[in-house]
C-alpha cells in the first residue's frame, strides 16, 4: 500500500522538513547508517549532505539525494554522489537499495499523477468534444468565406499571409509639363504609391483543413474513453492512460489556436477590412466579382452594379490625386 507521504513530490528543503524530523546538526558514517527512506530531487541545490567523509562532514549543497535513517532512528540527508560513491562504495546491497528506492519513488509519483488526473477523465472528454465542436464551427465559417470569394482572391490571401505581406497599395501617375531653359517644352511622368490599408485577420484558418486538428481530437477522445474507470490500474493500463493524458498538453494548444483563429476570422470579416480584398487584383472583372462576394458576406445589397462600384473606387482615387493613370502596386 502506497502511503500519502510516498506520493508527495519533494521539491524544496521546506518540503523535506515538513515531512521528516531531520537531525540537521548530525553528521553520520557508514557504520551509523541503517536504511534509506526516500529519494528527492529539489528545484534548486539547497539540501546539505550530512555524510562524513575524509574525517569531516561533506556539507555539499545538492538537489538530488536521499532521506536515510540511522541506527538510533535519526533522520538525515545524504547527496546522491555520497550515497552511491561513498556510502555505497564496495557495497552492492546499499547501492541496490538506493537505486530501487528511486525507481519505486518515480513509479509511485507517476501513478499518483495519472490516477489523480483520471478523476477528471469525464471533464477532459467534454473538453475534447467542445474543441471538436469549435473546430467544426470555425471550419464551416472559413469554408463559407473562401468559397464566397473568387478563387484567385483566396490564393492571394493565403500567399500574403505566408509571406507576411499585408499592405495593399496602388500607384498613381503625376505628369509634370513645362518649358526648359532653352524654351523647349518637356513632359515628365512619375509614379507614386498610395496605401489603401493593411489586411487584418489572416491566419491558419485560410488552410484549416491541413492542420489535422479534427483527426488529433478524435484520437484524443478515443484514447481517453478507452481508459478503464476502475480506481487501480495495472502497469499496461497505467502506461496507456499516461499516454492519453499526455495528449492534454496538445489539447490546450489546440484550444488556444482555435480561439485565436476564430478571433482572426472575425477581424478579417470587419467591413472595412473585407473591402480591401477588392484592391488585391487589377482586373476590373475580378474586382467586380470580389465586390459581389464582399457584399454577400456582409449581408449588404448593392445600389449599383459591381462594375460601377469598382469604377467609382477608381474615379475617387484618380480625383484625389488629379491623375489619369493608376495601377496596382508591385
Amino acid at each position: 500500500m502506497t502511503t500519502s507521504i510516498e506520493i508527495v513530490e519533494l521539491r524544496t528543503l521546506a518540503d523535506l522538513n515538513s515531512l521528516y524530523q531531520l537531525a540537521a546538526e548530525c553528521t553520520f558514517t557508514k557504520e551509523q547508517y541503517r536504511t534509506p527512506l526516500r529519494p528527492y530531487r529539489l528545484i534548486k541545490a539547497e539540501a546539505s549532505c550530512q555524510y562524513q567523509k575524509h574525517g569531516r562532514r561533506c556539507a555539499q549543497l545538492h538537489q538530488h539525494g536521499y532521506v536515510v535513517e540511522l541506527h538510533d532512528a535519526s533522520q538525515v540527508l545524504i547527496g546522491n554522489c555520497c550515497a552511491l560513491n561513498h556510502l555505497g562504495l564496495d557495497d552492492e546491497q546499499v547501492r541496490g537499495q538506493f537505486k530501487q528506492l528511486s525507481a519505486t519513488e518515480r513509479q509511485n509519483i507517476r501513478r499518483h499523477r495519472v490516477e489523480t488526473l483520471l478523476s477528471q477523465r469525464q471533464s477532459l472528454i467534454e473538453r475534447v468534444r467542445a474543441a471538436n465542436s469549435k473546430h467544426r464551427e470555425l471550419q464551416g465559417r472559413a469554408s463559407e468565406v473562401l468559397s464566397s470569394l473568387p478563387q484567385r482572391i483566396g490564393e492571394l490571401l493565403n500567399n500574403r499571409w505566408k509571406s507576411n505581406v499585408l499592405g495593399i497599395s496602388w500607384d498613381y501617375q503625376v505628369v509634370k509639363k513645362g518649358v526648359d531653359e532653352k524654351g523647349k517644352p518637356y513632359e515628365e511622368r512619375h509614379w507614386y504609391p498610395h496605401s489603401f490599408g493593411t489586411l487584418k485577420g489572416l491566419g491558419v484558418w485560410l488552410q484549416l483543413g491541413g492542420q489535422r486538428y479534427q483527426e488529433r481530437l478524435f484520437e484524443m477522445r478515443k484514447r481517453l474513453e478507452a481508459i478503464p474507470t476502475k480506481s487501480r490500474l495495472n502497469t499496461a493500463e497505467l502506461e496507456s492512460a499516461e499516454a492519453a493524458l499526455n495528449d492534454m498538453t496538445e489539447l490546450a494548444v489546440i484550444e488556444r489556436e482555435l480561439h485565436a483563429q476564430a478571433t482572426l476570422l472575425n477581424d478579417f470579416l470587419e467591413p472595412g477590412n473585407l473591402q480591401l480584398t477588392v484592391q488585391l487584383v487589377s482586373s476590373h472583372q475580378a474586382r467586380a466579382d470580389t465586390v459581389k462576394a464582399v457584399h454577400r458576406l456582409l449581408g449588404q445589397s448593392l445600389d449599383v452594379s459591381p462594375s460601377q462600384y469598382v469604377a467609382a473606387i477608381d474615379l475617387a482615387f484618380k480625383q484625389r490625386y488629379s491623375t489619369g493613370a493608376i495601377r496596382i502596386g508591385s
